[in-house]
């Protein structure tokens, strides 16, 4: 995927659904009064994250090999 498709806003409706069931276990920690504020705040810092976070390609499997030769 490249990098001008990692800050689109399916991408990051994408991550946030992937999360969304580890979000909601971890709400369930909370009083149930501020839940729903604090899934607000999750959900802005992780898009907020993935906004500013510069992303690289990962190296390919062969690629990290060569490199281990070089080393």
């Amino acid at each position: 995927m490249p990098v001008a498709e990692m800050n689109s806003p399916s991408f990051q409706q994408e991550v946030l659904d992937m999360l969304k069931p580890k979000i909601k276990a971890v709400l369930y920690q909370t009083n149930l009064q501020e839940r729903l504020d604090l899934e607000q705040e999750i959900i802005l810092m992780i898009i907020t994250s993935i906004k500013t976070k510069e992303f690289r390609k990962a190296p390919s499997f062969f690629e990290l090999i060569e490199d281990e030769k070089t080393l």
